[in-house]
């Protein structure tokens, strides 16, 4: 798989150029005493910039795509996007997972089309062109009189990616061949998750998947920012100690960790963890997409897609100890009401970044996860992708 590394490189120069006149032909309105790397304006409606965060973001990350209670038989599989790019992940005969762009080498067309479902082969509806589930291409109708006897059908099977079953339950897939294991992408937070026991959590039995008229990192910003918990969600200010937060990020990964009042449990009977883990709740994210929220006894996952410069999709998935549906509904009804607290505000924030005039202010210490995830943000839109971004074994995770 090879990138366009020159229209890659246009693209950037385009960004940069926008950019910068933009920036020059609106300062002045408001003039900002002090420096601010939080999102501004022109970040969250330029096109160009999207594309470019497609490649140069999503190109080289690990996403979450599903867990493995869809993937117990061989034939079953998940799909998902990574950035831009539909991919699918399929329990293979050995038992093992292999993943694959969701696209048929023919003319882009998709395979697999439900979030989950079971497959004997991946046929494409446009041209019929069928894949075995290990990516081989198997057949194409009528080869010898469409191509000829000597067309290289071994060349044209799926296009794999990079798999990553974490903790035994949840599966992530990465496009990159040169990113890092997934181990040391979250390797701040993994020590403690490992501790949680995640493989013994079961998904609750429904999920939430709505789309909003927001830019993704808007969102990202917000679930890094600690700052607004205390009144956009005043409501959980009885059971959580907000001034008390402690705020921490380190590579790829932030996390806000706020102490429990002490008449709230979550731990679920379980003694297993450390104080802090049993007292308290941490609200963290993982680059580029991922908000987890775990629990002793539970763990909420929020994944923003991007879908557009003002469009994305909020996906969220609990898992946890409890099988009692009704408990489930509450914590469901519960998340959907923090969800739309957040889109609520940040949508109302995205009405007003349209204007190129304003700029925003300094980031506060409780926002400094927010700062954080801002600079490595841009740091990957500044950096082009590898030459052999793309080359080599996928199954070294």
């Amino acid at each position: 798989m090879l990138a366009d590394h020159t229209a890659e490189q246009a693209l950037h120069e385009r960004v940069v150029r926008r950019q910068g006149e933009w920036e020059r032909e609106s300062r002045g309105l408001v003039d900002p005493p002090l420096p601010s790397d939080m999102l501004q304006p022109w970040e969250v409606w330029d096109k160009d910039l999207f594309d470019l965060e497609m490649v140069r973001v999503f190109g080289r990350s690990w996403v979450w795509l599903g867990d493995t209670e869809d993937l117990q038989k061989t034939g079953d599989y998940i799909t998902g996007n990574i950035g831009a790019q539909p991919v699918v992940v399929i329990r293979q005969e050995d038992g093992s997972l292999k993943g694959f762009l969701n696209n048929c080498r023919h003319r882009a067309a998709g395979l697999a089309f439900k979030p989950a479902g079971h497959c004997k082969a991946l046929a494409c509806p446009y041209h019929a062109w069928t894949y075995g589930l290990d990516g081989r291409l198997l057949s194409i109708p009528d080869m010898d009189r469409m191509y000829g006897p000597d067309f290289p059908k071994e060349d044209y099977g799926l296009v794999p990616i990079r798999v990553k079953v974490a903790f035994g339950k949840l599966v992530f897939g990465c496009l990159s061949r040169k990113a890092p294991q997934f181990e040391d992408w979250i390797a701040p937070l993994l020590p403690r998750y490992e501790k949680y026991k995640i493989h013994t959590f079961k998904r609750y039995h429904r999920e939430l998947d709505e789309t909003f008229p927001i830019n993704w990192k808007a969102f990202v910003e917000n679930s890094n920012d600690d700052y607004h918990v205390r009144f956009v969600h005043r409501r959980l200010n009885k059971v959580r100690k907000q001034m008390d937060t402690i705020v921490r990020f380190e590579g790829r990964t932030t996390s806000g960790y706020k102490p429990h009042s002490a008449n709230f449990d979550m731990s679920a009977g379980r003694t297993d963890l450390s104080e802090e883990d049993l007292r308290g709740s941490y609200a963290e994210f993982v680059y580029p997409n991922l908000t987890p929220l775990p629990y002793a006894s539970q763990l909420i996952l929020v994944r923003v897609d991007p879908i557009a410069p003002d469009r994305s999709r909020l996906f969220s998935r609990i898992y946890g100890l409890s099988d009692d549906l009704e408990l489930q509904n509450r914590e469901l009804d519960g998340l959907e009401l923090t969800n739309k607290e957040d889109t609520d505000m940040v949508t109302q924030l995205m009405e007003n970044l349209r204007s190129p005039f304003y700029r925003v202010g300094p980031p506060s210490t409780w926002e400094g996860r927010a700062h954080h995830m801002m600079r490595l943000i841009r740091r990957d839109v500044a950096t082009p992708l590898d030459p052999d971004e793309f080359d080599g074994p996928v199954d070294k995770d």
